[in-house]
C-alpha cells in the first residue's frame, strides 16, 4: 500500500492490490501478466480515482482493464470489467428485477443487491461513505432468501463465455482500408447489423440497470420460457384431468432401493394407512409393485395423494398419484362381434372358392338366398347342360379351366403350314 497522502481529498482515492473480476474476464489462460496503474483513471460511477488493472484475456482475447472502482463493485456485487453479477453471472437489471419480484425489498442486508445507487454528486458522496462504513463493519453481505436464490439459479449463467473477450471489429477492414493484415489487433470481420443495439452499451446504464439491451433480451427469453412452461403445464393438467380416474389413486412401491425391495406390503397395510383420508370402496393389489385404492369421493383421493406421497410403509417408500382410466375398448376381455356370433344377421360373406357349395348348379355365397328369376335361370341352365351331356358334349366345370374336345387324346387334323426348306426330300443335291 502506498503511503497516506497529505491531501485530504486524495485520502479518499482507492488503492487496491487485486481487482474484483469474474472468471470470464480473466480469460482461459491460467497465467496472467497484469499491469497496475495507481489512480490511473476515475471510476465511471462515483468518479473517484482508483487503481487501474490491465491484462490480456487469454491467447486470443483483447486487452481488458477495469472500468469501475472496487467499492462500487462490492456495493452491487458485480465484476469491475463487465458489470455482471459475480454469483449468478446476470446483468444487474435482470438480477434486481428478479429480487424485487421475489419480495426482496430495498434497504437492509437482504436488499443490498437490489439497492438503487444515487446518481447525483452529493447523494453519491454520502452513499459511498455509507457503503465504505458498511464494508468495514462487514454489514454489506447480502442474504438472499431461498426463494430468490432458486429463481436466480434457474437463469444463472456461470459457465465461462470466453467469446466475450474477442477483439473488437476493425472499422478500417469494413471500409476496405486496413493494411495491417495478420498484425492487426482487431477482428477482420464485417459487422452483421449497423443498428445492432448490443454494439452501443454504456457502463452506467449497465450498472444502474437502465437501458441495458442484454438484460432486455434475457428477460424476454425468460418470459417466453415461462409462457411455454405454463402452456405445457395447462395442457398436461387438462390431459391428466381427462384421463385420470375420478376417485382412484395408484400407489407405486419404490424399487430403486435394493435394501427395501424384499419388504412386502399387504392389503391390510394399505387400508391401515389410507382409511383415515376417506371411505375406501376397494383395494386392488398389483403383485409387489403397487396397488389401486378407490375412494367414494375425489376429494378423499386428492387428500390421500397430497399427504401420502413419498411416505414410508413398513420401511418401504411409496409414490402416490392419480390412477389412469382404462382405455376405451380394452376394459374387458376379447369380445365377439354380433356378426360373428350370428351369421344370419351379419353382412354378406365373400364368394367361396371354386367347387364350394352350389345351389342349382351355381356357386352361392353363405347366407344369400337368390331371387325367383335368378333361381329359374339357374335351373334352365342346368337343364341345358344335362341335354348337352346326353349328346356326348361335356359341360364345362364350375371352376373354369381349359375346355377339352371329345377324344382329347387325339391330335387335331387341322392342316399344317408347308415350308420347302424343311422338306427332307429337297435337302442335299437335287435329283
Amino acid at each position: 500500500m502506498a503511503s497516506i497522502k497529505r491531501d485530504a481529498i486524495k485520502q479518499k482515492w482507492e488503492e487496491t492490490e487485486f481487482p474484483l473480476v469474474c472468471e470470464t474476464c480473466l480469460g482461459d489462460n491460467p497465467y496472467l501478466r497484469m499491469t497496475t496503474e495507481p489512480h490511473g483513471k476515475k471510476c465511471k460511477i462515483c468518479e473517484t480515482p482508483f487503481t487501474v488493472f490491465a491484462w490480456q484475456a487469454g491467447s486470443k482475447g483483447r486487452l481488458k482493464r477495469v472500468e469501475i472502482c472496487k467499492q462500487c463493485a462490492k456495493a452491487k456485487n458485480v465484476c469491475q470489467v463487465c458489470i455482471y453479477d459475480l454469483e449468478y453471472g446476470l446483468p444487474v437489471a435482470m438480477r434486481d428485477k428478479i429480487l424485487r419480484e421475489e419480495g426482496v425489498h430495498q434497504g437492509g442486508a437482504a436488499g443490498a443487491l437490489a439497492l438503487a445507487v444515487p446518481q447525483s454528486d452529493a447523494n453519491r458522496s454520502w452513499f459511498n461513505a455509507q457503503q465504505a462504513r458498511l464494508l468495514e463493519n462487514g454489514e454489506l453481505e447480502s442474504n438472499v432468501g431461498s426463494k430468490a436464490h432458486a429463481a436466480l439459479s434457474a437463469v444463472a449463467r456461470m459457465e465461462p463465455r470466453y467469446e466475450r473477450n474477442l477483439p473488437k471489429l476493425c472499422s478500417f477492414f469494413a471500409k476496405g482500408e486496413c493494411n495491417r493484415g495478420s498484425q492487426c489487433p482487431f477482428r477482420h470481420e464485417m459487422p452483421k447489423d449497423r443498428n445492432d443495439p448490443f454494439s452501443k452499451q454504456n457502463t452506467k446504464d449497465r450498472f444502474y440497470g437502465t437501458n441495458d439491451p442484454v438484460a432486455k433480451k434475457m428477460l424476454w427469453r425468460k418470459h417466453q420460457m415461462e409462457e411455454q412452461q405454463k402452456k405445457a403445464e395447462a395442457d398436461q393438467e387438462k390431459e391428466d384431468g381427462d384421463e385420470r380416474a375420478i376417485a382412484t389413486c395408484y400407489i407405486r412401491f419404490d424399487t430403486r432401493d435394493e435394501a427395501t425391495q424384499h419388504i412386502s406390503i399387504s392389503e391390510e397395510d394399505i387400508r391401515d394407512y389410507f382409511y383415515s383420508h376417506g371411505e375406501i370402496v376397494a383395494v386392488r393389489m398389483h403383485d409387489n409393485k403397487g396397488a389401486f385404492v378407490e375412494y367414494t369421493t375425489g376429494e378423499a383421493a386428492e387428500l390421500a395423494i397430497s399427504l401420502m406421497d413419498k411416505k414410508m410403509i413398513n420401511g418401504r417408500k411409496i409414490l402416490v398419484n392419480w390412477a389412469r382410466q382404462p382405455k376405451r375398448g380394452n376394459d374387458g376381455g376379447p369380445r365377439m362381434s354380433s356378426a360373428a356370433s350370428n351369421p344370419s344377421e351379419g353382412p354378406v360373406q365373400p364368394l367361396p372358392p371354386p367347387g364350394a357349395a352350389k345351389t342349382g348348379g351355381t356357386c352361392m355365397p353363405v347366407g344369400f338366398k337368390p331371387s325367383a328369376a335368378v333361381a329359374a335361370a339357374a335351373k334352365a341352365r342346368a337343364t341345358a347342360n344335362s341335354g348337352l351331356s346326353r349328346t356326348g358334349l361335356a359341360a364345362p366345370r364350375p371352376g373354369g379351366g381349359p375346355i377339352k374336345r371329345v377324344g382329347g387324346g387325339m391330335r387335331s387334323a387341322a392342316p399344317q403350314p408347308y415350308y420347302p426348306s424343311t422338306n427332307p426330300n429337297r435337302m442335299g443335291s437335287a435329283k
